[in-house]
Formats: structure tokens, sequence, C-alpha cells
């Protein structure tokens, strides 16, 4: 099987640090909310973005 053909395979990716404790607290709370991290992440990020585009009309979006 051709390793491009695997989900996200083509997506953008990222490295990442994070603070201390974050990394379970994401665990902790893609577990309960029965996502996987990478998926967890994600939400976060578009909430985020979503919330700013709001905040700051002015400013480009991607």
């Amino acid at each position: 099987m051709n390793s491009n053909a695997l989900p996200g395979r083509g997506a953008d990716q990222v490295m990442l640090r994070l603070p201390d404790g974050m990394r379970d607290k994401l665990k902790a709370r893609a577990a309960a909310n029965r996502r996987s991290m990478n998926s967890e992440i994600i939400v976060c990020l578009e909430k985020a973005v979503a919330s700013a585009a709001e905040d700051e009309p002015n400013v480009a979006r991607a």
C-alpha cells in the first residue's frame, strides 16, 4: 500500500512544543470528547481562529 494513500499523509504538518503538562490535559480532553489528540488540537485551533476572526474583522483569512 502506498503511504500517500493513507488519510492525512498529504496534509500540512507542523512540529509543536507544548508547555509541561499540556499534553496530558489535551489527552484527557480528547478522551472525554472521544477524539484523537490530533483531532482535539484541530478543534481547539479552529475555535481560536474563528473567535479571533470575529474579534478582528480586518484580519485577512487564509
